[in-house]
């Protein structure tokens, strides 16, 4: 189903916003850097998982006990390390925070009067323990803070706002309902025009994530579960939306589990036809929850082989959700000289030749030989292999014929790449590809093509994910 044009516009302002993924994926375990590592080689799916069934997915919600439970649902709270996106780093020099409510210091008498902008510095005598902690009287009134800068202007926060005091400069901590956050977690992840089943899968994921990271607490020495960037979640970058608002409703407490534990529920923008697992990080076996998904109509192949892949990539099979999408095929020529400076640190000498190792079950390059005229290097995780061919400053053609060079990461690692000569000398080499992201779990874009074509945000999340049931988080 051809997108609308609102849905196309609105996916180009997403598509930029993941540009932001230079820094870490947004699904990517903050702990380990990666996805988990020291596992085996998974065999291929041979299966293509376009016709799901509802039924397929256990719910709780068609029992008196399950749903007893999400009528008692009660959301837990969640802490969210706050970043400046002008900046790199969690540390601040100061925070400019306001609100149309008094503030109140806890711990204190002290009050910011409504409508009164005060800033804080790391000489404020008003640091208790080093942390100040803020709360707006009117908790509907939330707390602007000014100082930092997101797609939406200055962000207003609902809960609390602790300010720590260190050596390296202060950090903010909003501490929130997790039903609160995920209101503004889902429209800065997706755009609030794609369709409500779509929201609600996404919702789904967003939520199950977030009580991952809850559970694993991998930031907890920034008194933190997440911070609000791609290294998680990107929250609070775009207002509160009604159409995302009522996807977090409808889906109120809602996560995927395996095994009784939330899954990490990896998710992306677009894929090439096809998805991975997280062999891609790992070289190794899959979770269990996560499968190779093949996105179109017609038999699946063995992408994972040169030529199959080469084929399939030099192509553009109408029979994919995502054909017409902008990210789902694109090209870049990658000049030597840029190259030869970013193999300088492998001492390897200029560059000379590229070869795929291996491929993941969906066909992404998870391991590749770079060989330069003094030696070689092996790269085998597809975040190094697209930040070694960072597209920085160079031209991408996509899909639909328009360019952008507002990148950073190579788009995808489902490539194919060439030499390119000037006579006898090579001057570079030419990059085929498709999909944008690390194209594992759920394809956003997928997701809302599937919404359009009728699809429940079950049938979607089965579409993805495999040995997931329903269940409603606990506090």
């Amino acid at each position: 189903m051809e997108p609308t044009a609102e849905r196309k516009e609105d996916a180009t302002a997403m598509e930029e916003r993941l540009e932001l993924e230079q820094q870490m994926y947004r699904q990517m375990d903050a702990s380990s850097g990666a996805a988990s590592a020291g596992q085996t080689e998974p065999e291929p799916s041979a299966e293509a998982v376009n016709t799901p069934e509802v039924s397929d997915v256990p719910e709780n919600t068609g029992t008196p006990e399950a749903a007893g439970a999400a009528e008692n649902y009660q959301a837990p709270l969640i802490r969210i390390l706050l970043t400046d996106n002008s900046k790199s780093g969690y540390y601040q020099e100061s925070v400019t925070v306001s609100s149309s409510s008094a503030i109140h210091l806890e711990g204190s008498d002290l009050t910011i009067p409504a409508g009164t902008s005060e800033t804080i510095t790391n000489g404020d005598g008003r640091f208790m323990d080093g942390k100040i902690v803020l709360t707006p009287e009117d908790p509907s009134a939330g707390i602007t803070v000014s100082s930092l800068q997101k797609a939406q202007g200055p962000p207003v926060y609902e809960g609390s706002l602790e300010i720590y005091l260190t050596d390296q400069g202060i950090y903010l901590v909003n501490e929130v309902n997790l039903e609160s956050y995920l209101k503004y977690v889902v429209p800065s992840e997706m755009p609030a025009s794609y369709a409500a089943e779509a929201l609600k899968a996404q919702a789904v994921c967003a939520r199950t994530y977030a009580c991952r990271q809850i559970q694993d607490a991998s930031l907890e020495d920034y008194h933190a579960h997440v911070d609000d960037s791609v290294s998680f979640q990107v929250y609070n970058n775009i207002a509160r939306q009604e159409a995302t608002d009522q996807a977090v409703d409808d889906t109120a407490g809602q996560i995927m589990t395996c095994g009784g534990e939330p899954i990490t529920a990896y998710f992306f923008s677009t894929s090439c036809g096809y998805t991975s697992t997280n062999e891609v990080w790992s070289g190794g076996s899959s979770e269990e929850y996560l499968k190779s998904v093949y996105l179109g109509s017609d038999d699946r192949e063995d992408v994972q082989t040169e030529e199959v892949f080469a084929s399939f990539i030099q192509q553009k099979d109408e029979s994919d959700l995502e054909s017409s999408d902008g990210w789902y095929r694109w090209s870049v020529t990658l000049p030597a000289e840029v190259l030869n400076q970013r193999i300088e640190k492998y001492q390897i000498g200029t560059i000379q030749s590229f070869q795929v190792l291996k491929r993941s079950s969906g066909g992404a390059v998870s391991s590749l030989q770079v060989t330069g005229s003094q030696g070689s290097t092996t790269l085998d995780n597809e975040y190094a292999i697209r930040e070694l061919l960072s597209v920085k400053g160079i031209a991408v053609t996509k899909n639909d014929g328009s360019v952008t060079e507002d990148m950073y990461l190579l788009p995808s690692a489902y490539f194919i790449c060439s030499a390119v000569y000037n006579g006898s000398s090579l001057t570079g080499f030419s990059f085929l590809g498709g999909g944008y992201g690390h194209g594992v779990g759920m394809s956003q874009n997928g997701a809302a093509h599937l919404a359009e074509q009728g699809y429940g945000w079950q049938d979607i999340l089965k579409y993805f994910y495999e040995n997931i049931q329903l269940e409603t988080a606990q506090a």
